[in-house]
């Protein structure tokens, strides 16, 4: 079922908040964003949820997150999510125990719990991800970031997390058990979350375009310059990051050529209706939507079949053909056309 558009950056969110877009702002981890709570203490639930063990309160922010995580149990309804269905077994509570770990405001509660079900819930995270063998979905999202995603990659050479999560210890020691981290890779201003923190623990250096650095970020350790494509610091060549102008001025992705995975941080998501299997969020953007489109086709030049997106849902595509398909559809809804078929998508599709 596709989820509806979730309306987080809207000027009003929810009952609870109003959010200030201030976009030349940097002073904090997500810079350009800033929370002012209206009825900081409204934690009822919702008259929304059905009646049982789990609910939501007014604070919710409408980010997804929950609604991703376990659709089974909680849907949007008046730009605010909520309890449709209570889970009915082990493994609808573990995912909803889930969701109300990586919801961004704790805005998410429930009655009773049991202490085997919420270890398995945490024990759980980071999430594999559809399709792919070595990525993995963090959770434990950050109010920073507006609830956006971030992930891990395991390879021999050390994994990578991509974008940062809300810190965590249960959550880093999950990670250290799957090998640590290696490398932190920020797409772009708005969504390093906790990178500090996360960096400290792991001894781990942090990437980010140099035009992407604000105040929050001027200790990251690897400030990459001008076009790209770059490698990692060590030359492994199964990870490219790769320019992608559009969101911001120099917002990076990140691809993972053994997984097929494109780690798109706000520049490429999945669309919320049937014609439109990938999406690019124009309201939003902080640079250059016309720039962010051309970003979009310059990626076809690279074999990804999953878009991993910060904000916004996944996107699992069945093959290069159909990748070339759903891109021509976005730009030709968007009035700009595909120049040229790349050799890499004709090879592949043919």
């Amino acid at each position: 079922m596709l989820a509806q558009r979730p309306h987080l950056l809207k000027a009003q969110i929810s009952r609870s908040r109003t959010l200030h877009i201030t976009a030349a702002a940097g002073s904090a981890s997500t810079p350009g964003w800033a929370y002012h709570r209206v009825q900081k203490d409204n934690r009822n639930a919702r008259p929304e949820n059905v009646a049982g063990n789990f609910w939501v309160d007014h604070t919710c922010i409408d980010c997804d997150t929950c609604r991703t995580m376990a659709p089974e149990t909680f849907s949007r309804i008046d730009e605010q999510s909520a309890v449709h269905q209570q889970p009915s077994d082990r493994k609808g509570r573990v995912r909803a125990l889930q969701a109300l770990l990586s919801c961004p405001t704790f805005s998410i509660h429930v009655n009773e719990k049991s202490s085997k079900e919420l270890k398995e819930a945490q024990a759980g995270m980071p999430l594999p991800v559809p399709g792919t063998a070595n990525c993995f979905s963090c959770g434990w999202r950050s109010e920073k970031t507006v609830g956006g995603e971030s992930f891990v990659i395991t390879r021999p050479q050390g994994n990578v997390m991509v974008d940062a999560p809300r810190y965590n210890p249960i959550l880093a020691k999950r990670i250290q058990e799957m090998g640590g981290i290696k490398y932190i890779v920020l797409t772009h201003k708005d969504d390093v979350g906790d990178h500090e923190r996360w960096a400290k623990h792991f001894n781990a250096p942090r990437i980010l375009h140099a035009d992407e650095v604000v105040p929050d970020t001027q200790a990251v350790e690897v400030k990459l310059t001008g076009e790209g494509p770059w490698q990692l610091p060590d030359g492994s060549d199964d990870i490219t990051l790769i320019l992608t102008p559009g969101h911001t001025a120099a917002h990076v992705c990140l691809y993972y050529a053994p997984d097929k995975a494109l780690f798109s941080g706000d520049h490429l998501c999945a669309g919320y209706t049937p014609d439109e299997e990938l999406y690019v969020f124009k309201d939003f953007n902080w640079y250059s939507v016309p720039r962010q489109l051309e970003s979009v086709r310059d990626l076809l030049q690279y074999d990804w079949l999953h878009v991993l997106p910060g904000h916004g849902r996944p996107v699992h595509l069945r093959d290069a053909l159909h990748r070339l398909q759903a891109v021509n559809a976005l730009l030709q809804r968007e009035g700009l056309q595909l120049e040229q078929q790349p050799a890499a998508v004709s090879s592949a599709s043919s």
